[in-house]
């Protein structure tokens, strides 16, 4: 008696089939890759890895120089009585808003005093006062070295401080698109969450708006105005990357929403799957499917890999899930070949996961 087979193999992925990004993350990560490599599904799998640590940013400067070094440089000066290089040292109009938004309040309380006493010796009251003016606006603290400079200056800035603080607050009103962004005010972080309202001291101050997933927005905002708005623009690769990193070094879960938005747009990927085991019980597949940087399905399962990217990848609606078998042409083809066939015996083997169908037709 001879045996022959016919084999159907229903589950190799179509010429144009959908591409979907994997970032597989946890015990037994790389044993999950290669699993994932083998299997044959109606997409075609790109394992990537997770966003890179960057290179930590370069120090707060301005025309490439480290403000450190240039504020030590501004005190040398003062210290010599060369008023007009201290003020060089220190130009720049914008110079302590751009370091109170980016949330260095020492260097900008430093920059603003010696401008302060830098003014003051070279017999420039006007401006003396709008620098220390600022730093009691700000309300920054006096830098230790504030004792370096003349009676003359710090009396200036303690009269400041003191005809700031006993200025009427005003209601500001703050609002963003998208909502739910956190407001910086004067470099101090989460002052509040849009929409919001605060009670702000009379004068100017350096308001950041940001958000996970996009790039922050700052400028200066006088008391004047009673309402301040932002429209945040999308975040670039690199800093949705930085955001994630950032996420997940606080302890949020690789399959949170925010977490896959974020690793959508840092790796440029419209479909993302993201996977991981539970250290706990690393038999324990979790999982998360976004397509453009929406969530649209999460699941877990024990150990079947890929019975989870297929459920996953049906609730999401990147493919349709499988007809059943007896609704697909090839298995009545083999069937109705079988029973032309006189004393054949068919024996049909179904799986949950249908990948495979055989017929054997034994004469």
């Amino acid at each position: 008696m001879t045996a022959w087979l016919v084999t159907l193999v229903l589950s190799a992925a179509p010429a144009g089939a959908p591409s979907v990004t994997v970032v597989v993350q946890g015990p037994g990560a790389a044993q999950l890759k290669a699993t994932l490599s083998a299997v044959e599904l109606p997409v075609e799998l790109r394992l990537s890895d997770a966003p890179a640590e960057a290179r930590p940013p370069a120090p707060p400067g301005m025309n490439g120089d480290d403000w450190p070094t240039r504020l030590a440089a501004a005190r040398k000066a003062y210290v010599s009585a060369n008023f007009a290089e201290c003020l060089r040292l220190l130009e720049g109009d914008a110079a302590a808003a751009e370091l109170l938004a980016s949330g260095e309040r020492l260097l900008a309380a430093r920059l603003l005093t010696w401008r302060t006493a830098c003014h003051v010796g070279a017999k420039q009251p006007e401006p003396a006062r709008t620098a220390a003016e600022a730093l009691a606006s700000f309300q920054l603290t006096l830098p230790e070295d504030v004792g370096s400079t003349t009676p003359d200056a710090e009396a200036l800035l303690a009269r400041a401080f003191t005809e700031v603080g006993a200025r009427e607050a005003r209601r500001v009103s703050f609002s963003s698109v998208p909502e739910g962004a956190t407001v910086d005010l004067d470099g101090r972080p989460a002052a509040c969450t849009t929409p919001c309202t605060m009670e702000l001291l009379a004068g100017g101050h350096v308001v950041r708006v940001s958000a996970d997933g996009y790039t922050p927005s700052w400028r200066t905002v006088s008391t004047g105005e009673a309402a301040a708005a932002f429209t945040l623009e999308a975040a670039a690769p690199e800093l949705a990357a930085t955001q994630w990193r950032r996420r997940r070094a606080q302890g949020e879960a690789l399959d949170s929403e925010a977490s896959v938005r974020l690793l959508s747009t840092s790796l440029r990927a419209p479909r993302l799957l993201v996977m991981s085991a539970d250290p706990a019980a690393p038999k324990t597949l979790r999982g998360a499917l976004a397509v453009d940087g929406v969530l649209k399905a999460r699941g877990e399962r024990e150990g079947d890999a890929e019975g989870l990217v297929r459920d996953l990848l049906v609730r999401g609606q990147v493919v349709e899930e499988a007809p059943p078998l007896y609704r697909r042409w090839p298995f009545w083809l083999a069937v109705g070949a079988a029973a032309v066939a006189a004393g054949v015996t068919t024996a049909v083997v179904v799986g949950n996961r249908q990948t495979i169908t055989r017929v054997e037709l034994n004469p």
